[in-house]
């Protein structure tokens, strides 16, 4: 997968691809010629020109144009810095939630999210992938992450189980299958955790505000990734955007989460309890 230019290629290479892969990947991934144009001037160095292009791009769309969330990824691809990417990251996501760009936004986010050492967050990020997009062209890549994740957080059934579905519905994504064929080989021995069991496993997060507009959510969580947290916004069916961090195993930790974020922002920060279906 493309990464971020600013993310170098030392941790693109420690993340699992090649830059000639990126490289021909970002040349496919677009239909739009100005958008893939500029992946490819990213992945060569060109990194100006290419944000130039996006830029120009963005600004001759309206929001409500079927482009637009292609747009926004596309500019988090080429942004120079980390905090500017996570923000078109989390606006394709979120606000463009039912487009075909979310679900490989999600696993932007939990690369970004495995990079900082958030295991937890990226994990999150990716199994939403999973739970959220059954027909999406990157859940394989999603499992890998979630995977990779998971085998960080010392949960190594549950993580032999999302490699083998990495491997297993990888298809043309060598790249991804050989990847996860690596981890494979520490599950040997090893039963995968039923997956009915995983995702109904309760984790304790922190919801920090619920607001209304995703400009509002963006803000909140840029703040947020300022103090060294890895926030991610849950749309509600009433409209409203809660914004939380963490995924914590045990409510005393998220509560110290919680407490240290009132002291910092305000508010009322609160402990929440999940399960995912």
């Amino acid at each position: 997968m493309l990464l971020a230019p600013f993310l170098g290629t030392g941790l693109a290479l420690a993340l699992g691809a090649t830059p000639e892969v990126l490289r021909a990947q970002g040349d496919s991934l677009f239909a739009d010629s100005v958008l893939s144009q500029a992946t490819r001037l990213a992945t060569e160095g060109q990194t100006d020109s290419a944000r130039a292009l996006v830029r120009r791009r963005i600004g001759a769309l309206q929001p409500s144009d079927s482009l637009y969330p292609a747009a926004l990824y596309a500019a988090g691809l080429v942004a120079g810095n980390a905090d500017t990417a996570l923000t078109y990251f989390r606006r394709a996501s979120i606000e463009y939630s039912h487009s075909s760009w979310a679900a490989p936004a999600l696993v932007r986010l939990a690369q970004f999210a495995y990079a900082a050492r958030d295991f937890s967050t990226a994990r999150v990020s990716a199994e939403r992938v999973l739970s959220d997009y059954p027909v999406t062209p990157v859940r394989a890549q999603a499992a890998y992450w979630a995977g990779r994740a998971r085998l960080e957080l010392n949960e190594l059934a549950a993580a032999c189980g999302l490699m083998q579905q990495a491997e297993t519905e990888a298809g043309a994504d060598v790249e991804t299958a050989n990847r996860a064929r690596f981890y494979l080989q520490r599950c040997r021995g090893v039963a995968p955790a039923p997956a009915e069991t995983t995702r109904a496993a309760a984790t304790f997060t922190v919801q920090v505000a619920a607001v209304r507009s995703a400009a509002a959510a963006n803000d909140l969580m840029r703040r947020l990734t300022q103090y060294g947290y890895q926030p991610r916004a849950v749309r509600e069916p009433d409209g409203l955007l809660k914004v939380r961090v963490g995924r914590y195993q045990s409510r005393t930790e998220a509560q110290r989460v919680a407490a240290a974020l009132k002291t910092r922002l305000g508010g009322s920060p609160f402990v929440v309890e999940e399960r995912r279906p």
